[in-house]
Parts: structure tokens; sequence; C-alpha cells
């Protein structure tokens, strides 16, 4: 403090020339200060140097308090913290895992405050050191009072072996001395493993005459290598050489104890010596350990000079005005900033408390006073504050307090067992408790830990190691009877796929709407094939197709049937009105197929966001066993059900639509077998989420439920068309489900594809018309303003042998058939479907049988303006049905059959090409009674018609007919008021809105309703007039042809008769009947063998010849 004040004062002063007397030299300024070396001094000097803003610089002091810069906010330091010293004391606690432990520290601020800075740190969480006893003493305190404190603490209950000590080069001697008396006392104290700080560090002087006590004992030195060269620079100093350091000649004064200027009384002292400047510096040499300290502290303030010099004096060769005025906030900031590495690549720099990274070693006494350095450095620690840093590294090997290289214990309770936790009674001491056998240990908060799902403690229960998860194996019976039923289920749908498509153009396949019942196996086969990944080893992979495919598989199915049996219900709707407006929407199979994409596209939409919600992965059940582990699909119930809410929604409405539509038809009964479907399929799925909430083995669960659901499908919606396909080809006809009691609405086309290829192939030319031969059906199209077709049918049954002659021509067509029932995609808007357009017609003939029996159920269809001419299309269609069942090969059951007659092959000329005049001819008996019939009916003309019409009416109307008059135009003008009935009921919608422009909207709506009554009423008596006409021309033109058709018959039975006759007489009249055949048979046979043969076969009179009679029908119509 003396030296500082000294400072101050030649600093302080601003004279240039002293007066003072004996004052022959100019002040010098101080700048700033380096030292001193103990903590409490130089919190002394810096509290006087920062009240003049004099930076100082410390080398030795490491107490906490001087990295407060509210306090100190000039001082900076080269050597680190004690708080660094602290953490490195712990560091070597947990390394050695000595965690109950004692700390002495001396009073002071060393001392305590290294005490604050070990306490703060061993109480944080991570550590686990418990500080069992600590007390505080002096460091002038007498011998006996060292000697109580050990006593103290060796008298504790669970005493600790290791003591550390905070404490001055002097109180750590007085605690030896203190162990030695004890130990070599009656006590005979056992001795402490002791850790001391840098106040100990690697002095010989602690431990002098005392070496046996400090055996073992650990310090803590700031890191301070040698300086090489500096012990000769030293050396080579002397008073003449070294006239720069002002307190050179007083150290070497005090160094060899000698005086260079002696007065004149002291001359003769013999106690004094005059020093001759010959003493040699070498002698007795001891590098201080600070030496490094204090060179870095020195070059700490000169480079920041230098720094601040070329700063702010960059164009002065001298010093410049703010060099001069001395401001020590300027320097102190550049001293902050300095930065470099020392010779040993030790790196200097600073913080923003002014503390440097801190570097220590770790030193361990082996107490032999022969070596030259009894301290072996066995380790260091190296901390950087700003990035909190913290590293241990312990080189060598260690010697403790018992000479040995055993580790000493230092703890309160013995480490539990395995499996064991400690349950704290008191400080650092517990008791230990065992955890459950699914329980690991974990020692960082000392608590029984579960192990996850999946995974059980290891051995040594730190931890959990991963249970092999158990697999179901493919070889168990539960998976090979689901594998068997998905495999087998996959090969019959491909193989009713395959049967469908062969017999694409047949009426079963047709009357299942062809395209939705492909769409309907694809989804499932999807079905079965999720069988595979359900029962697959769960990944997420796995867990994903699962997922994704069951619902939109069962989305697939159970859309295109919801679509099948709305349109079944529309039509059946549609058909029991008694007026229809316009055309029904949305029935042609491209509608069809695109409202089944939008079905199932909603639900792909519900299970996209559902798998963004809670994406699949594989994980372990939640319900296993101890050491059991079922390996699943990680999918929450609501994620994995939300799905198939969007399926049971289509099967309830698939239900209700059977429901609806059970009575249709009476044969296929497509309409009851989805009802049936849907009827197992819900109590299937019931019985499903009840099954899927309380087992553990949901995978199989869902197999056998996927597969039970689609096996209930395929078997009651395809498996009754499979039978008839393929065991009774022979109702595989439109007639076998097309009823005559009461016509039902239902799918499908007879012989339409057949009928139109044999004429194309017979007549050389492309014709729209079809003619049902099969079902004896003829329709034919009327194209009115609003109206919609008309079919008139004749049901006729077939035999048997007909139906090979329709697969054979129906499998020349398949592949065409098929490529086009899909070909939707970029079509252009057409009308109804051959298919749909039967359907809808046969809903109509329905609500007409029902309307022959109640006439209240009429159902209004054809336009006003077209009544005559459709009466006259009926007819001829009658006509052409009737000729045309003669013609072909069936039988009309309005004639008796003929008696069995044998057929007789006989070999002639090849067959010729006949054309349309040929065949004319030859047909001349059987045309000429189809010309006149076909006359008869083109003569009908729709005034005579119409005359009949309103000559019938007239005694139920006294309006008249307002429908049927072709000829009658719009109204005259006349005023409003004197419309009549009939006129407002022919009066277009244009030219009454017209004369009701101005007047009220409630009488608008009157007139306009009392026209539609009106039409309506003309409608229903036109229509039903047309009924009674139309039944009675059949009737007698029926009669007509079952008597032409009686002599045709009679003289076909003739001609056989007389055949057998002449055949039996012998050969003789061989040649006469050659002669004769040609004028009986229009066209020779296809093939007759050489041999004659005579065969008896049970067959209709059409059955004889090839004679085909329709292009000769349609030439004289």
């Amino acid at each position: 403090m003396e030296q500082t004040i000294a400072f101050l004062r030649e600093g302080v002063a601003q004279c240039s020339c002293c007066q003072t007397p004996g004052c022959n030299k100019k002040s010098v300024p101080v700048v700033a200060v380096i030292g001193p070396g103990k903590s409490s001094s130089t919190i002394a000097v810096q509290n006087l140097l920062q009240v003049f803003r004099i930076p100082q610089v410390g080398y030795s002091a490491t107490t906490p308090d001087l990295s407060d810069k509210e306090q100190f906010g000039y001082f900076l330091r080269v050597v680190p913290s004690d708080v660094f010293q602290a953490q490195a004391i712990n560091r070597l606690l947990h390394h050695y895992n000595w965690t109950y432990v004692a700390v002495l520290y001396s009073a002071g601020n060393y001392g305590e405050k290294g005490f604050e800075s070990l306490e703060r740190l061993i109480a944080h969480r991570s550590s686990s050191v418990c500080i069992a006893y600590s007390e505080k003493i002096k460091t002038l305190a007498s011998d006996q009072e060292y000697r109580q404190v050990l006593t103290r603490l060796d008298s504790q209950n669970s005493r600790p072996q290791v003591v550390v000590c905070f404490c001055e080069g002097a109180s750590m001697r007085q605690f030896f001395k203190a162990q030695k008396h004890l130990a070599d006392g009656k006590m005979q104290m056992k001795r402490f493993q002791w850790i001391g700080s840098d106040g100990w560090a690697d002095r010989n002087d602690v431990v002098e005459d005392l070496e046996q006590e400090a055996e073992g004992s650990f310090s803590i030195r700031i890191h301070a290598p040698k300086i090489p060269g500096f012990r000769q620079y030293y050396t080579a100093l002397h008073p003449e050489n070294n006239t720069m350091n002002p307190w050179f000649r007083e150290f070497w004064q005090q160094k060899f104890n000698c005086q260079f200027a002696v007065s004149k009384e002291d001359k003769n002292n013999e106690n004094i010596r005059i020093c001759s400047g010959d003493e040699n510096l070498d002698e007795q040499y001891k590098e201080d350990p600070k030496l490094s300290q204090v060179i870095n502290s020195i070059r700490v303030v000169a480079l920041g000079l230098k720094a601040m010099y070329q700063d702010r004096c960059r164009d002065n060769s001298t010093l410049c005005t703010e060099m001069l005025s001395r401001n020590g906030t300027l320097l102190y900031e550049y001293l902050l900033n300095v930065t470099y590495s020392d010779q040993f690549k030790q790196p200097v720099y600073f913080d923003r408390n002014g503390d440097p990274p801190a570097w220590y070693d770790i030193l361990n006494y082996i107490g032999t006073k022969d070596l030259d350095n009894p301290y072996n450095e066995v380790g260091s620690f190296k901390s950087i504050n700003d990035y909190g840093v913290e590293e241990l590294d312990m080189t060598a090997k260690s010697m403790f307090f018992d000479k040995t290289e055993i580790l000493p214990e230092s703890v309160c309770s013995r480490p539990c067992g395995v499996g064991q936790r400690q349950r704290e009674t008191m400080a650092c001491c517990w008791i230990c408790e065992s955890c459950l056998d699914i329980q690991y240990v974990n020692k960082t908060t000392n608590q029984c830990m579960n192990c996850s799902l999946g995974s059980w403690p290891n051995a040594n229960r730190t931890g959990c190691e991963d249970i092999i998860p158990e697999v179901v194996s493919w070889t168990s019976f539960g998976h090979i009877l689901a594998l068997v039923l998905a495999v087998t289920g996959i090969i019959t749908s491909l193989a009713t796929l395959v049967v469908f498509l062969r017999h694409n153009s047949t009426p079963v396949v047709k009357s299942t709407t062809r395209e939705l019942s492909y769409i309907i196996l694809s989804g499932l086969v999807a079905c079965y094939a999720v069988s595979f990944a359900l029962l697959a080893t769960p990944s997420t992979s796995s867990c994903f197709i699962t997922r994704v495919i069951p619902p939109i598989a069962f989305a697939v199915v159970y859309s295109a049937l919801l679509t099948k049996t709305n349109r079944i219900a529309r039509i059946l709707a549609g058909s029991k009105k008694r007026i229809l407006t316009k055309k029904p929407r949305f029935l042609t199979t491209f509608s069809q197929v695109v409202i089944t994409w939008i079905l199932v596209a909603v639900q792909c939409v519900i299970v996209g966001v559902g798998l963004m919600r809670d994406w699949p992965d594989a994980t372990y059940a939640k319900y296993a066993l101890p050491r059991k582990l079922i390996l699943e699909c990680d999918t929450e119930t609501k994620s994995f059900l939300i799905p198939f809410f969007w399926d049971f929604f289509l099967i309830t409405l698939c239900t209700l639509y059977a429901f609806k539509t059970r009575n249709l038809p009476e044969n296929f009964n497509e309409a009851k077998f989805i009802g049936f479907t849907m009827y197992c399929t819900v109590v299937v799925w019931i019985a499903f989420l009840v099954l899927h909430m309380g087992t553990t083995h949901k995978a199989l669960v869902m197999s056998f439920s996927y597969s039970l659901s689609a096996s209930v499908a395929l078997a009651l919606l395809f498996f009754p068309k499979l039978y008839i396909i393929l065991m009774h080809p022979e109702k595989n006809i439109r007639a076998s489900y097309t009823t005559t009691k009461l016509i039902r609405c239902h799918f499908g086309n007879s012989q339409a594809a057949y009928d139109s290829t044999s004429k194309q192939q017979h007549l050389g030319s492309k014709t729209t018309a079809r003619t049902s031969v099969q079902s004896g059906s003829a329709s034919k199209s009327s194209s009115m303003g609003g109206g919609v077709t008309r079919t008139a049918s004749v049901h006729v049954p077939v035999s048997r042998g007909s139906t090979h002659s329709t697969d054979a021509s129906t499998q020349t067509e398949a592949a065409s058939k098929f490529a086009r029932s899909f070909s939707i995609v970029g079509r252009k808007k057409q009308g109804l479907d051959d298919d749909v357009q039967q359907l809808v017609d046969a809903c109509r003939r329905y609500q007409d049988e029902k309307i022959n029996s109640s006439a209240a159920n009429l159902l209004l269809e054809e336009a006003e303006d077209e009544v005559g001419a459709l009466l006259a299309d009926s007819i001829e269609n009658s006509m052409r049905t009737v000729l045309s069942t003669v013609a072909g090969k069936a039988v009309v059951p309005l004639v008796p059959m003929v008696p069995v007659v044998p057929v007789i092959a006989v070999p002639t000329a090849p067959p010729q090409e006949d054309n349309f005049e040929q065949c004319s001819k030859k047909s001349a008996n059987v045309s000429v009674v189809a010309k006149s019939w076909c006359s008869t009916a083109r003569i009908v003309s729709s005034h005579s018609i119409m005359s009949n019409n309103q000559q019938l009416m007239s005694p139920v109307s006294s309006a008249g007919s307002v429908s049927s008059s072709r000829e009658s135009g719009s109204p005259s003008p006349r005023s409003f008021d004197q419309f009549s009935d009939e006129e407002l009921a022919q009066i277009s919608v244009r030219q009454l809105n017209q004369k009701l422009m101005g007047q009220d909207r409630h009488v608008v709506m009157q007139w306009k309703q009392k026209r539609r009554t009106l039409k309506n009423r003309g409608y229903a008596l036109n229509c039903r007039a047309k009924r009674l006409r139309t039944q009675t021309q059949l009737e007698q033109e029926n009669a007509i042809l079952r008597n032409e058709v009686k002599v045709l018959q009679e003289r076909l039975a003739d001609s056989q008769m007389r055949l057998h006759y002449y055949i039996e007489q012998g050969q003789g009249f061989y040649s006469s009947y050659q002669t004769f055949l040609p004028t009986l048979m229009p066209s020779p046979p296809s093939t007759i063998p050489d041999p004659v043969v005579i065969a008896h076969q049970p067959s209709a009179v059409s059955n004889i010849t090839n004679i085909k009679f329709e292009p000769e029908y349609k030439n004289i119509c």
C-alpha cells in the first residue's frame, strides 16, 4: 500500500521542475499498476487506483470478488478466478467417486469465497458430491485450535475420508502438524486424504519436515511452466548494467544483505556489509512458480499501450495528445481487447469480467526428500468461462494417503446393489430400496424408472434393452387358415372375372352392369390381398398398406353396389310418376362409373387426412405381458375406425335401396342377392368391431373379417351368375328374367348383339336396328318432342338348343364388347345405353300391366301430337315380331307343336350364295302373307286413327280431344276472358304467357294450373283410347296370323309325309324328289354328308332348314 501511494504521489504531481529540496528529476506519470500478489492486498490497491482511473493487472490474486466490475471496474488479471479452481476440485472428486467429503477453509476473502464457489457447484443437481462437514479457521489460530477441528471431524458418525482445504500455505502446514500429533498420540487417528488449493500448490515450505503427513495428497496449481533462458538472463543482471530498474539496487541489497552507500558513522560497524558488486545471483537460485504470470501481465500492459498508440496516434511519430492525457478508461478498454498466445502456446485473452481462461495442474505429492521435485503432475483441468467447456485429463497414476495406488472410499453409505435405489435419510446418506422387476434404476435422479414398451431392464438394472418381439409364425393354424381363405378368395375372384370376360355379352353378365361388376371384383381382390400385409411382420410399409387399402377397397365395392341399387330404385320410382316430364338423368354406364369413383374419392380424402394426422408405424402392444412383446401397427382407434364409417354409411344406403328393390327381378334376383349381401355384411362388421376392441391378435381378426366380408359379397353377388353361365347356359337368355306375370325392372339385353351381327353378315351392310330372336321382341324408338321410347314385346319361350348358337356368336364378339364397355374415358355424351333403355322399357311395361288393372295408375309418356304415329309404329312392330318368330328358329306358343317327323339328310351340291332377291323368290309363299299384313299396317294413317280417337272420347268429355289433332294450330287472337277449355289446352306456353302479361301473379298461376290439368286429362284419354285400339287390332291380327301359320304347317306336314313316302318306295323316286325339293326349300343346308342318313329329331318346324326370313321381311315391309 505504501508503494502504491508513492506511485500515486509521483504520478499525480503536475510540476515539471521540482522546487522541493533534494528533487533533481521530473515526475513520471503512472498509467498502469501490476500486482500485488495477495488477493486482499489487490482489493485494497484497486479501491485506491480506481479513484484515479488507473488500470490494474493482477498476476496472483484469484478471489472471485475481483470479477465484480461494479466494485472493481479497472481490474483485470492473467490468473483464473477461484471459481474455476472450485470446478477443478469438484471434477477431481467426481473422478475418484469421492461423494462424502469435508471442507475446511481459512478465514478471509480467499478461503471463504473459494468455499462458497465449491458449495454452489456441489449443491447443483448434476453433482453427486455431498459436503458432510465444513468449518472455518483463522490463519493465525493456535495449534490447539487446529487439533480440535480435526478431532471434531474424526468423531463424525459417518466419517468422511477426503478433506478439501481452501487455505493459505501456512494454514495447510498447521493442519499437517495437527494430524501428525493426533495420529502419533493416544488417539491414533487415521490419516485423511487431503486436497489443497493453489495456496499450497507446489511450495516445499508447506510440507517441510511433514512429508509423511502430506504423502498421497493432491494440490491445485495454476499452470505456470518454467521460462527457458530466464536463469541465464537473471544471473547476468548487475547493478551497473541494470540501471533501467530503479528498484534493482534495493533488491540487490536485500538479496545479499549489504549496503551500497554507508554513512561515516557506520563504516566502522562490523555488522554492516558493503556490497562489492561481485555477488553471484546464481547461488541458491529458485524460480518463483508465478514467474510466467508476471511476464504475461507485463506483456498485456505493453500490448495494450501499443494498440492504443497505433490506433490513436497513427500520424505521429511521438506520443499524441490522447496518450499524454493519461486516459485510464480508454487504456483499460484496449487492455481487455488484448489477445495473444505465449511461448507455451497458452492463449491469453479476457472475458467481460477481465478473467482469462482457466488452466490448472493437478499435483500429487509423493513425499520423498531426495527428489528434486516431490510433486508429480498427474493431470490438468481446463475451463473456458464464456463457452462453458470443462475438461479434466488425468494422465498419470496417483498415490494416495496410505502410500498405495488403491483408491480409498469416502462415502456415507455403501452403494446399493443391482436393482436398488438410494433413499436419502440425511446429507449424503441413504438406505437401499429394491425396484420392481420391470424397472431400472436411474442413477441421475435416483429413481426406479419403468422400461418403455418393448424393452426390459438389463442385467445391471441401469437401463433397458429391447425385447425380441414375438411374431406369430406363418405356420400357426390361424395364419394358415387366414392365408388359405385369402388365396382362395383371390383365385375365385380372378376366375369369376375370366368367366365374365368370356361371356361378356350374355344377358346374365350384362344384367349385372358389367363395368360395375368388374370394379366390384377388383375391390374384392384388394380385400383378400391385404391379408398378406396384415399377417406380415409389422413395419412402416405394411402398416401403411393395412391402413390405406382396406377402407378404400371396401369403398370401391360398396360404392359400385350403391350406384347399382340407386339406379334401379330411381328408374322404378320414375316409372311410377303420372307424367314423365323429362328424361331420367345419370343412368348411362359412364355416369354410373363416374359416380362410383367420386364416392371412392371421398374415401381417399378421408384416408389422406387421417394419414396426415396420425402416420402409421410399427410399435409394441400396450397390453403385452412382462417380458412378452407383441409388435403391431401404432394406430389410434379413432384414426383406424373413422374411414370405415364412410364404408358403413355406404353399406347402410345399399341396404336401404336393396330393401326397396328386394322383389326385382323374379329369376336372376340381382336386387334380392344384393340385399342378402348387405344384411350379412352388417352382421360381419358389427362382430368385427366387437372383436377388434377386445382381442390381442388384431391383425388375425382383421384378416378374417376382411376376407369374410369379401367372401359374402363374392358368393351372393357372383356365384348365382356363375351357376347359370356354367351349369345352365340355356337359362342365360333374357326370357329367363323378363317375367310374364308382372314384368319386373332389371338390367340386361337379349340377343341384340347376336342378331345385329348376323344381319350384317347376311345383308353385307350396316344396320342399327336390333331384333330380339330368343325373346321374340322387336322394338322401335319413336323420337317425339319430349317423348321417350316405347317397346312392344311378345315373350316366347326358347328351346335349349338355341343357346349354343348364342354362345358361339357371343364369344366372337367378347373382346370387342369388353373393350367397348370400358371405353368411357373421353366419350361424348350419348343417349341411354341399351341395357339401361331396356331397364326403362321393362319398368314401363310393369306400369302398363298395373294400368290395365287400375285406371287410376296411368303412366302418360307420349307427346300430344304423336299419338297416331306411335300407334301405327306399335302395330307394325307387333307384325314384325310375329313374322320374325314364324321365320326364325323359335316356335310361337299360339300354334300347337307339329308332330315328330323324321328328317332326311341327302347329298346335294355345295351351297351357293343367295342374294336378297333369290331369297325373296324362294320364300314367296310366306312373303306374300307378310307383305299383305305390312301393307295393312302402313295403310293405317294418323288422320283415321285420330278421328276414331275423337269418336271414342266424345261420350267421356264434352271438351273433346285436346291433344290428338295434328292439324289444329294455335288459337286465334281474341280477348283473354273468352278462352274455352279446348282452346286453353291447345294454346302453347309462349302464347299463354303473352296473353297473361300484366296479370296478377296469382291469376297467372291459376290459368297455368288449369292448362296443365286439361292437357293431362287429354293425355289420359288419348292413351286409354290408344291402348283399346291397339289391343283390339293386335287380337285381330293374331287371329289371322294363326290361320296363316296353320296353313303353312299343314303344307309342310303334307310335304314331309310325301317325302317320307317317296323314300320308302325306293330309289326310283329320288330324281323326282330332287326336282321337288328346290321349290320347297328356300336355301340348301349348309353341309350334307355323303351317305343317306335318316335322323329322327324332335325339334320345331323351323329347324329343318337354315332359311332366314328377317332380310326378306325387312324388304317386304
